[in-house]
């Protein structure tokens, strides 16, 4: 089910695309960046990854999506309440949830933010 998670100024969301465009996976990032032709909506998957360990595998850890409800609107596949799903689906979306937060408040360019200590992902 796809549901709002929140409303920021469009300038906001622009800044958050662009930040998650500069910590994608090829340079370094965990974020993939898929714009309409018109780059005006977005998704933006997040990986999952290990500042720990240089050779783990990056992983899917779900998506969001900018401005496809309407400008400014931040969007996510959130869980069907009738549905029994994985405990670890809802702790994603949690997190997903979290990764939007953080990268509102604190997602500047120049800015570097470790994403490893997510409270939903701590078992």
């Amino acid at each position: 089910m796809h549901v709002v998670h929140c409303t920021a100024p469009l300038e906001d969301v622009l800044r958050i695309v662009e930040y998650c465009r500069n910590y994608n996976v090829k340079n370094g990032g965990l974020f993939e960046v898929y714009p309409d032709p018109g780059e005006n909506l977005f998704m933006i998957i997040v990986n999952s990854f290990s500042e720990m360990d240089p050779d783990y595998e990056l992983r899917p850890l779900g998506a969001f999506y900018c401005n496809y409800a309407g400008p400014g609107v931040i969007t996510i596949e959130n869980d069907d309440p009738h549905f029994d799903g994985a405990e670890s689906r809802r702790r994603h979306v949690t997190a997903i949830k979290q990764v939007i937060d953080i990268l509102l408040k604190e997602g500047f360019p120049g800015t570097h933010i470790s994403f490893n200590d997510l409270p939903a992902l701590k078992t």
